[in-house]
């Protein structure tokens, strides 16, 4: 049987199809006969070249326009009789009103052997009050749909307060009372203490949580208020009293309030005095932290027996934020591991595949900063991802990056800055981070002119300056089993230093080598 051609052509497709369809039809009502072995239906159809418009323009792709600058909204300050600190951002489209009371006071201020106190404090606090139990307090809340809470940070503890502008009233009056009447029962204290000891033994089983746990630790030095390590005994020490004493250290004068929604500075006064005019007392100021001193060895390392993956860190102190080569430091840690398109995200997870991502950067803290490249990889490839990361950050020492790699990350920096202020919210936090690191707030005014200035030798001079080429701190967490070979056959060849390996347990502290069975690589 010979079979049918079609040729098919735009919209005479249809066509041909409709004339073979009535051919069909025609067969089955007996109209026309049709010997399949001897008859075949060919329909060609004319093909037309495509005729295009002989434009000039067309031989070039378009050139997109010139990012414009964002204009950086304004922040109202101004301060309460008692000394809060205060910064306003208006807006006027929706009716509510966010607050953060903010003090200088955190984790680096618990006492020594009592890491964790002030965050099970707040918690305590934010629980209940003297009249009213937690489900009373949390109905109340509901009752108005306010939301009011109070968190201890690292450094900084913040009372939280969420409502509508009708509700701000009621939701000022919880907030008082959370703050001066707190509940502190034995029985609140005890039940938050086991659920924080409990999830630190869950994170003990996992590499990463490891790994990020008590990576500060070793980068500080152990004696850095940055370097406290919450752990079951730490809180073990804590007692009802020590948040019966730390909650009364939240005093107003040197506090900072910050203030976004749909209220002026008269309204926010009237609201504020009302409930705290004759609350009074010097608010805790920062804390020292002391000198930084990373830990020294070749790589540190924890055994998590079975671990499916490794986590691996290799970092270093870095600069403060304040340092004028901020932008082209950002630019580098971009290209180097601070997006997709990064060299060890496309090292390690595209060109290699050993993981779902990797990353590298900086992060800042009012004392400084500190570098990490990490990934979570094959457990059986840990070895061979450590030298790559090590070979990146040796490589963006080396040389200055390629023009598109700049292009890239600037163009991506620019382009993202109007989400930093798309909201009212979004640039209170903006405006939040910059009075953290002592910046002045109209900082962002000549942040994009310093981004389009920066040029690959600026880019090349930060990564020489702030990217270290020795005795980086490398800590890597996974089933010794597996990956402790290749470790310390790196620790034997000094790549990173003749120093050897130091073996942790999960909460960093120096132990024996660790003794397990040898892996099966059958």
């Amino acid at each position: 049987m010979k079979s049918s051609v079609i040729t098919r052509s735009g919209g005479l497709w249809g066509l041909a199809l409709l004339t073979v369809g009535l051919l069909v039809g025609a067969c089955e009502r007996g109209e026309v006969t049709v010997d399949p072995d001897t008859t075949s239906v060919d329909v060609a159809v004319a093909d037309p070249a495509p005729s295009w418009p002989d434009e000039a323009f067309r031989a070039q792709r378009p050139t997109p326009k010139p990012i414009k600058n964002v204009e950086i909204p304004k922040v109202e300050t101004f301060e309460l009789a008692n000394g809060v600190e205060v910064f306003l951002v208006q807006q006027q489209t929706l009716p509510t009103v966010l607050m953060y009371m903010e003090w200088d006071t955190g984790e680096i201020n618990d006492p020594k052997g009592k890491t964790g106190m002030s965050a099970l404090c707040s918690s305590l606090v934010g629980e209940a009050t003297k009249n009213k139990d937690k489900e009373a307090f949390a109905a109340a809340q509901d009752d108005h749909a306010v939301s009011v809470g109070i968190r201890a940070g690292s450094e900084l503890t913040s009372l939280n307060l969420r409502a509508l502008k009708r509700e701000l009233g009621p939701a000022l009056d919880l907030a008082a009372e959370m703050l001066f009447e707190p509940g502190m029962r034995q029985s609140d204290f005890d039940r938050l203490q086991d659920q924080r000891k409990a999830r630190i033994a869950q994170s003990k089983g996992s590499a990463a949580s490891i790994a990020h746990r008590i990576f500060p630790s070793l980068i500080w030095g152990n004696k850095h208020a940055y370097a406290k390590i919450e752990t079951e005994a730490s809180l073990d020490k804590v007692s009802l009293s020590d948040c019966q004493a730390w909650v009364k250290r939240l005093k107003p004068d040197g506090a900072r309030l910050w203030v976004v929604g749909k209220i002026t500075q008269d309204e926010l006064r009237t609201e504020f005095d009302a409930r705290f005019g004759s609350w009074k007392g010097k608010a805790p100021k920062p804390a020292k932290l002391g000198t930084t001193k990373p830990a020294s060895a070749t790589i540190f390392f924890v055994h998590v027996p079975g671990s499916a993956q490794s986590e691996v860190l290799i970092g270093h102190p870095g600069p403060a934020r304040d340092t004028p080569d901020y932008e082209a430091t950002q630019l580098m840690a971009m290209i180097l591991g601070g997006s997709f398109s990064s060299r060890i995200n496309m090292n390690l997870r595209e060109d290699k595949g050993w993981s779902y991502g990797a990353r590298g950067g900086f992060s800042y803290s009012r004392g400084g900063s500190s570098f990490a490249a990490s990934s979570s990889v094959r457990t059986d490839v840990t070895g061979l991802a450590v030298l790559e990361i090590a070979k990146e950050i040796e490589r963006m020492r080396g040389g200055a990056p390629t023009p598109e790699e700049l292009r890239r990350e600037q163009e991506g920096a620019l382009l993202a800055m109007p989400a930093e202020f798309a909201t009212a919210t979004k640039t209170l936090f903006s405006m939040r981070g910059l009075d953290y690191h002592g910046l002045p707030l109209d900082w962002h005014v000549g942040h994009q002119e310093r981004l389009r200035a920066a040029d690959t030798a600026a880019v090349h001079a930060a990564a020489q300056a702030h990217l270290q080429a020795t005795d980086q701190v490398v800590l890597v967490v996974g089933d010794g089993a597996v990956v402790l070979e290749s470790l310390e056959k790196i620790a034997e060849d000094a790549v990173f230093g003749g120093g050897g390996i130091q073996y942790l347990d999960p909460d960093g502290n120096p132990i024996a080598r660790p003794d397990f069975p040898a892996a099966d690589t059958k």
